[in-house]
């Protein structure tokens, strides 16, 4: 073996023991393609054959003359086994399908392969084939599905190299710089600050469960710092959960993601600063930075203070880019915000935040990305008040028109308040926001409000603005009222225009009784009908209005905690 492939192997294997490979096995749960890092062109193409249990694989590579050439190669794969040493590969030529002939199978080299559930090392020997060697390190593409798959989770016993035993538990370091795989089978702690340093990445196997130490003589919070990535896909039937030590408001502090999208507070050129923990900095003008996956993922009770007057949101992302993923993401029972979007351009389907203290969506700094699909259930928590809102939507303060202007576009929302809270929407200091097909109803106050003079600047009484807007909506009963039309603090009086009368200049919007059974529409509904979507290919065309195409609709069941129905 070259010194070249032991060096490579070498990394593999531990790579893969840090990783994946001693909880997962290998099935058809890696078919598709995996790619290198961007800039490599290079890639693997995956078929794993359970009836011979075979692992085929094909990847290519280039000739002396730069001709592309498909190597081509299979194992019988062992149970327990990962890493699988001078592989033969071939190029193929000859035969022909539907007709009679022989392939011909030149060997040109040898590959070493480390599998885990989320990566592949390869090591290829060209031997003295005239060849090159190289190697690479996979993740998964195309079709492949495997980080969020339950077939290639097989608990541990025993706690994963990275972490520390803890009793049944284990607890995670303090800082993260390479790659950290937490498998099923235990509960992960996190005493203290859990840094994902740049360059780390911590990767979450479905089911697992992580969660705030019992001792709160400090705050017990995980940070991804900008860099640093986290991979947390779980399924609908093994979410992955944040939670605290008690099922009680605040008792641990919450998850952070940085990233290095857009932020408008940035000053001279230097990047912002998360006010809770300074030591925390993001944004940029990557607006397709990557900080990572969450999907079926839930945060709960989170909030507990960072340091005085400052508590976590369940979720506060900082700056994070639109190459993250973000899909079925729960929050519930915090003490602050449920999603806090400070800046950036990440986009996100299938959102719930429920039982929250405070908002539950809170865009600020220059927030611009699309989501669509969510549910805000305001219920129950002890903290909530009369600054409780479904919606707040801030520019800045000081400045309303500072640019990258907060102006995130949101489909398909529904939001339901509750006796204790605030408003439904809240949009002031200068924020945009192009909404479509929103309901709203059951808040203490108003439904919809805008405020400050920024913020009205961006319509009038007859049309509403490019930048802010709301359109096939629905506004049911609040108890305070439909719509805030009367001057408040911040506000211009007299106010410039009514906003109902904004309100009703949109396309297509409605109020009355949404009719609705908790949060879902009743077959009898207004909500069924009447709903549109943004012209941009990354909105999936509905026709209803609201998170929920009909009583039989709840995308939310079975993943989600904490809601009725459930």
């Amino acid at each position: 073996m070259s010194k070249f492939r032991k060096s490579l192997l070498a990394l593999a294997c531990t790579t893969a023991l840090v990783g994946t490979a001693s909880a997962n096995h290998i099935n058809e749960s890696f078919d598709g393609a995996w790619t290198g890092p961007v800039g490599t062109n290079k890639g693997m193409m995956v078929d794993y054959i359970p009836a011979a249990n075979l692992f085929f694989f094909t990847f290519f590579t280039y000739d002396a003359e730069g001709n592309q050439l498909w190597l081509t190669g299979s194992f019988p794969t062992v149970a327990g086994q990962f890493d699988y040493t001078g592989v033969p590969v071939s190029v193929v030529t000859g035969g022909q399908f539907a007709a009679p002939g022989a392939p011909v199978f030149d060997q040109v080299g040898t590959v070493d392969l480390a599998i885990s559930c989320g990566a592949i090392e390869m090591a290829f020997d060209a031997a003295d084939s005239g060849l090159s060697d190289f190697g690479l390190s996979l993740a998964p593409s195309l079709n492949v599905d495997s980080l969020t798959s339950s077939q290639c989770n097989m608990p541990v016993s025993t706690c994963p190299a990275g972490t520390s035993a803890n009793g049944n538990d284990c607890d995670l370091p303090s800082s993260i710089s390479n790659d950290l795989f937490l498998p099923a089978g235990k509960k992960y702690i996190v005493n203290g600050q859990v840094s994902v340093e740049s360059g780390g990445r911590l990767i979450i196997a479905p089911g697992v469960t992580v969660q705030g130490a019992d001792d709160d003589s400090v705050p017990n919070f995980v940070a991804v710092k900008a860099g640093g990535q986290i991979y947390a896909e779980g399924t609908a039937e093994q979410p992955i959960t944040f939670t605290g030590p008690r099922p009680e408001v605040g008792s641990w502090s919450g998850l952070v993601i940085a990233g290095n999208s857009t932020c408008n507070d940035a000053a001279a050129g230097q990047p912002c600063t998360f006010e809770a923990v300074p030591e925390i900095t993001y944004g940029g003008t990557q607006l397709d930075d990557n900080s990572g996956s969450l999907r079926y993922v839930r945060i709960l009770w989170a909030g507990f203070a960072v340091r005085q007057n400052e508590e976590l949101n369940a979720l506060t992302l900082l700056g994070v880019g639109n190459g993250t993923k973000i899909e079925y993401v729960q929050t519930d029972g915090g003490k602050d915000d449920g999603f806090e979007f400070f800046g950036g351009s990440v986009n996100a389907r299938y959102l719930v935040c429920s039982n929250m203290g405070d908002d539950c969506l809170d865009f600020d700094q220059g927030y611009s990305g699309n989501i669509q699909h969510a549910l805000v259930f305001q219920g129950e928590n002890t903290d909530i008040g009369s600054d409780s809102n479904g919606i707040e939507s801030d520019n800045d303060s000081s400045n309303n028109d500072k640019e990258p202007r907060t102006r995130p576009t949101i489909a398909n929302l529904t939001l339901v308040g509750s006796a204790n809270g605030n408003e439904g929407m809240r949009l002031r200091r200068g924020t945009g926001g192009n909404y479509y097909g929103v309901v709203v109803t059951g808040f203490k106050d108003r439904c919809l409000n805008l405020d400050s003079a920024g913020t009205f600047a961006l319509g009038t009484a007859t049309a509403q603005g490019e930048e802010l807007s709301i359109s096939n909506s629905f506004v049911g009963s609040c108890t305070g009222g439909q719509f805030e039309d009367s001057a408040g603090s911040a506000d211009p009086d007299p106010l410039p225009y009514l906003v109902s009368a904004w309100y009703n200049a949109g396309t297509g919007n409605r109020a009355g009784d949404p009719d609705l059974s908790g949060f879902l529409p009743n077959a009898s509904s207004p909500l069924l009908t009447g709903g549109a979507t943004p012209n941009d290919p990354w909105f999936i065309p509905t026709t209803y209005v609201g998170a929920f195409a009909g009583p039989r609709d709840n995308w939310t069941q079975g993943w989600t905690a904490n809601l009725p129905g459930q």
